[in-house]
């Protein structure tokens, strides 16, 4: 019998930490999760997500009839970072039925993040942004180059922007962001960049 109660012991030791020292992230069924923390997202509704500052990157989905005919709206890829502590929170999305307050969303999303009292949790958001054609896009290697820049709801900033001190005049910050981004793109928009320049 001790030793029974020595094994239960031990095991809810272990338990009980990962059971209280989490947060839990109920969202609506429109809300497709992409990213959690870097990685692939699971199809788990509460998500459960560690103590601190976390990241989901994820797209609003929405099928409904209007006219008569079945309308399918997904937005861009939403990135929503905040910080928890043991707690519930949710997240909450409009309803979108109209192109104009698709657009809306889209251009501005309107996100709601509250904690288990129904208070207002402070958060971050940005968009993963990509042009052309978009038939399969690596969404974990996006969020990974998009947390490297200085964009609301990044994790990290670049090494040579941190750097930056106050003496610097805005003319010196500016050249090194654009140094930084022109590293970033690819030939076309290098290209465009240029021309724009040359205007």
């Amino acid at each position: 019998m001790k030793l029974w109660n020595i094994i239960a012991i031990v095991i809810a030791s272990l338990l009980s930490p990962q059971v209280l020292a989490n947060i839990h992230l109920t969202t609506p069924s429109q809300l497709k999760l992409q990213v959690v923390n870097g990685e692939t997202a699971k199809s788990e509704n509460p998500l459960v997500l560690k103590n601190g500052k976390n990241q989901i990157a994820f797209r609003y989905e929405n099928r409904y009839r209007s006219a008569g005919e079945d309308v399918f709206f997904a937005s861009d890829i939403v990135l929503l970072t905040f910080e928890g502590n043991d707690d519930n929170y949710v997240i909450t999305l409009p309803k979108l039925r109209t192109k104009t307050t698709q657009e809306a969303f889209n251009d501005n999303p309107a996100i709601t993040l509250q904690d288990s009292n129904g208070k207002a949790v402070e958060f971050e958001q940005g968009k993963l942004m990509k042009d052309g054609i978009q038939f399969s896009r690596d969404l974990v290697a996006e969020t990974k180059v998009y947390n490297q820049t200085p964009q609301p709801a990044s994790l990290n900033q670049p090494k040579s922007i941190m750097s930056m001190t106050g003496s610097q005049s805005e003319a010196d910050v500016a050249g090194k962001m654009l140094d930084y981004w022109y590293s970033k793109a690819d030939e076309k928009t290098r290209a465009e960049f240029k021309a724009r320049i040359n205007k």
